[in-house]
């Protein structure tokens, strides 16, 4: 089910190709060859200039790569000796995907290259290997209450809380109204505005740790912005607290059917580009949601399987994951986290 699920998505299939690549370099200690690794690098290439997109390569010269293709990377694949799946190898695969998501332009060449069936099969033997890692059991399970803290970066310190979700419907729905009149109709226009359908920034959201001790949001940030410096703040959870388990596609198109809030015409040419869907398109209404939970929480699993996808909702809606880290808990009910005490992070070197 694990494998099936990583296999599934572009998020679960590019963690997939950043595991071969990280074992093939732990294997060597990042010396001698890297026959996947280079066979990745200039087929993506490729397929990035094949379609036209204009991106360059830094060379002293004009670049005149090898003629890697598509069955090289195939070829490689097989080949790789994979590594223990130790928790480092995992989240460092885990980040590369999760810094690789993109949701108003179209897919990059390593989410095109893993989509295509041949390299899809060949992940299929990374996918099998993964399946019993005790890590990825994990990532499947349900938020620990008794391991939670939350992050607030430098640039976000007058952040997280108590929200207005009201307010945040009828602006939504305003920027609809806006976005309805005032933008094309066409799919394919090239115009962008919001992507996300993830609750408003401002609630407080949480985190499990990592390995090394930090909360795991230290290293799963969709659309990074480089920052250094946060806050985490330990949070007690009421164990009363109402959860919502967001851990599979259906979950997420169950969410939108039971609260839509239709975002079709403000969403339509980012999701368009990145998914390559036309059609109606909704997201839950955090509003309505509030009502029945206190809190929602997206699986690492489910993240994996489903984010930068079209999920079917019913008839002709759909919805996208967008804008939604990992492991993320909202608070829509600020009033059952309790927080016990603050630690300054510092991010450091790479």
């Amino acid at each position: 089910m694990i494998a099936q699920g990583l296999l599934s998505g572009p998020r679960g299939r590019r963690f997939l190709l950043g595991f071969a690549q990280g074992s093939e370099w732990a294997k060597t200690a990042g010396r001698g060859e890297l026959p996947l690794r280079r066979a990745v690098f200039h087929t993506s290439y490729r397929i990035e200039v094949g379609r036209g997109r204009s991106i360059s390569v830094l060379s002293s010269e004009p670049y005149q790569g090898p003629r890697y293709d598509v069955a090289d990377v195939v070829a490689a694949l097989p080949g790789v000796p994979l590594a223990e799946p130790t928790d480092d190898l995992l989240v460092d695969a885990l980040k590369g995907s999760v810094d690789a998501a993109m949701y108003w332009q179209e897919p990059d060449g390593d989410d095109l290259l893993c989509a295509i069936p041949a390299v899809r099969d060949g992940l299929a033997r990374v996918a099998d290997h993964l399946a019993g890692a005790p890590l990825l059991e994990r990532w499947a399970g349900p938020m620990d209450p008794a391991d939670q803290r939350s992050l607030v970066w430098e640039a976000q310190r007058y952040r997280q809380g108590t929200v207005d979700l009201r307010r945040w419907r009828s602006d939504a729905l305003s920027s609809e109204r806006r976005a309805l009149k005032d933008r094309p109709a066409r799919a394919d226009a090239n115009v962008s505005g919001n992507w996300w359908s993830c609750p408003p920034h401002e609630l407080r959201r949480s985190t499990g740790s990592a390995s090394d001790g930090l909360p795991l949001g230290v290293h799963l940030i969709e659309d990074a912005l480089g920052w250094t410096e946060a806050d985490a703040t330990r949070l007690r959870i009421d164990p009363k607290a109402r959860v919502l388990e967001i851990a599979s596609a259906d979950d997420w198109a169950r969410l939108c059917r039971d609260h839509p809030l239709d975002v079709t015409a403000s969403r339509r040419h980012d999701w368009y580009r990145a998914t390559g869907r036309d059609g109606a398109w909704v997201v839950p209404d955090w509003c309505a949601v509030a009502e029945r939970y206190d809190g929602v929480h997206l699986t690492i699993a489910c993240y994996l399987e489903a984010a930068t996808t079209a999920i079917p909702v019913d008839g002709d809606r759909a919805s996208v994951i967008a804008g939604c880290d990992p492991d993320s808990t909202w608070w829509l009910n600020d009033s059952v986290v309790t927080p016990e005490g603050i630690e300054r992070l510092r991010i450091e070197g790479d």
